[in-house]
């Protein structure tokens, strides 16, 4: 069934792992400095199915939070769950020394899913296993007049600052497939922003001078999706993506970041057309005192909400090569008292050209810090998506869990 099918694809490229390559514990040996840090997360989660708002079919992105990947079907009672949130669990080891002249290092992040899955991806049986991916393994080099080379496979520039400054990226935000869950849950992708996916890349990132940072690079170009189902070719050139970025810090408190991303690859089509996926985002944060303020906008092409080359809907008409048009935001505040973060956060994304619909998410959260390592956390999320001729479909969740950083 086709629902079955986008739900397997998007199991499989989904998740936000631990963007943060911070080690707890180092030490020498002999002129290498080794690190070893993760996390380990876990969390109760009821979603709300119900079949009579799922007016949409169960198809879209608040549908797919009820979906049943073992049926292919959308679950239509509430449904519940004790898996990861929109983090993985990891295991990150990092390895750097000074050669030369030159700083050198090295990454490599294994990421595991806490609920058993199958050997399809879905989800498992008794005495199945759990899943285990290395997302992040890349080395750089460099220094402070050369700035840094980056090699090997990580996370991409286009979407990455909306989704590390996401308050839900330590609690679930969006669910995804509760009925059966997977590696991760969705946060706020495909509601406020796209997601940022692994790629294998070369980019170079420019000294930071005044608070002012540039990169850019090249990485191994994606697949898209035809709306005839087809994947889309490799379009015979690389993809290409760039990063501006601007933070600065008073002292008094207050301090922030501005940055803006672009991506673009050409892919082609099974009429012989090449068109390209492209996108561009802008993200802003300011924090003032123990209140903090957070926003990004982003639009692109060849794209779905979701997907850099779509996965829930098709980038691209197969008969006219049209590519399929997508823009959307997030809004976000949190404030802390005391050992406790509140947070409140607004996402909204559309598609306007093949496939038109809106989504909507909001999510209220609670995370108190017991310890310095140890989080207690606290998510409600309602979310919506409204497919234009369609229907519409309703989603929403509670989550209570921990987090625990080493």
């Amino acid at each position: 069934m086709r629902k079955h099918q986008i739900s397997f694809a998007i199991a499989t490229i989904i998740a936000a792992g631990s963007l943060s390559t911070v080690q707890a514990a180092t030490w020498q040996a002999g002129d290498w400095e080794l690190g070893l840090g993760g996390n380990i997360n876990t969390f109760y989660t009821v979603t709300t199915c119900d079949a009579g708002k799922l007016g949409a079919g169960g198809g879209t992105m608040a549908g797919l939070a009820c979906a049943d990947l073992d049926t292919g079907t959308a679950a239509t009672d509430n449904t519940h769950s004790v898996s990861n949130g929109l983090l993985p669990a990891s295991l990150n080891f990092s390895a750097k020394t000074k050669q030369n002249g030159y700083d050198l290092a090295g990454n490599i992040n294994v990421y595991y899913g806490m609920a058993s899955q199958d050997a399809n991806g879905l989800p498992g049986d008794a005495l199945d296993f759990s899943t285990v991916d290395a997302r992040q393994v890349f080395m750089t080099f460099g220094n402070e007049k050369m700035g840094t080379v980056k090699a090997g496979r990580d996370f991409g520039l286009f979407g990455f600052d909306p989704i590390i400054n996401d308050m839900s990226l330590s609690g679930t935000g969006a669910t995804f497939a509760s009925a059966g869950p997977g590696h991760t849950t969705l946060g706020g992708l495909g509601y406020g922003y796209v997601y940022t996916d692994r790629l294998s890349q070369i980019n170079w990132t420019s000294p930071k001078k005044n608070g002012l940072e540039a990169t850019v690079g090249v990485f191994n170009p994606m697949d898209g999706v035809e709306s005839s189902g087809k994947a889309t070719r490799d379009g015979g050139q690389p993809g290409i993506h760039g990063k501006l970025s601007y933070d600065w810090d008073k002292g008094n408190g207050i301090k922030g970041k501005v940055s803006a991303t672009a991506i673009s690859q050409t892919v082609q089509l099974a009429n012989g057309d090449k068109p390209s996926i492209q996108g561009m985002d802008v993200f802003a944060k300011v924090d003032v005192n123990k209140a903090s303020f957070a926003g990004s906008y982003y639009q692109g092409e060849g794209m779905d909400t979701l997907g850099l080359g779509g996965i829930i809907f098709p980038g691209f008409n197969s008969t006219t090569g049209a590519a399929e048009k997508s823009k959307g935001y997030m809004a976000q505040a949190t404030y802390k008292v005391g050992k406790t973060k509140l947070g409140l956060n607004l996402s909204e994304s559309k598609q306007t050209n093949l496939t038109k619909v809106k989504n909507n998410k909001v999510t209220l959260g609670a995370y108190h810090s017991l310890t310095d390592n140890l989080t207690l956390i606290g998510e409600a999320s309602s979310q919506t998506s409204d497919l234009d001729g369609v229907g519409k479909d309703e989603s929403g969740s509670v989550a209570v869990g921990a987090m625990l950083s080493f």
